[in-house]
């Protein structure tokens, strides 16, 4: 049996993880501490360099996540594969739709309450991706102790 697209799954969204909390507990927060006068060019860097930090992890996920479906290990159950491509979907979901607005709107006009926004907000993605990593885990050793 084929377990790298579980692994790999596993991985990238633990990097993933320790990404958000990182972002949620240190880089959204300190937004308002930039100010005003230097916070466009700072906005700007943040969503340039953010964006470079994202993209392969972001494809193993997807890809892994996908692959599952197809190789999954037969101890593993149908749902825990389902269950977390729902997860990963209601990630990119948010971020689509509500993190990425707040974003643009922050690139456009300096605002608190649009940063307090993107704080209180990203506490449902960092629990859903925090989720979304400890069923992968469970996965990984309902895999192993099979």
């Amino acid at each position: 049996m084929t377990y790298w697209p579980l692994l790999v799954c596993l991985v990238a969204t633990c990097y993933f993880v320790g990404l958000i909390w990182t972002i949620q507990m240190l880089s959204y927060p300190l937004f308002a501490k930039v100010g005003r006068a230097t916070f466009a060019d700072y906005h700007a860097a943040h969503s340039r360099r953010i964006t470079l930090i994202l993209g392969l992890p972001l494809l193993l996920v997807f890809t892994s996540s996908l692959l599952l479906l197809w190789v999954r290990p037969a101890s593993v159950p149908l749902w825990a594969v389902l269950l977390n491509g729902v997860l990963g979907a209601s990630v990119w979901i948010m971020t689509a739709f509500i993190h990425a607005p707040l974003h643009s709107k922050l690139g456009r006009n300096y605002s608190l309450a649009t940063m307090q926004a993107l704080v209180s907000t990203n506490w449902l993605r960092t629990i859903v991706w925090t989720t979304q990593a400890l069923l992968l885990l469970w996965m990984v050793s309902t895999t192993f102790r099979a």
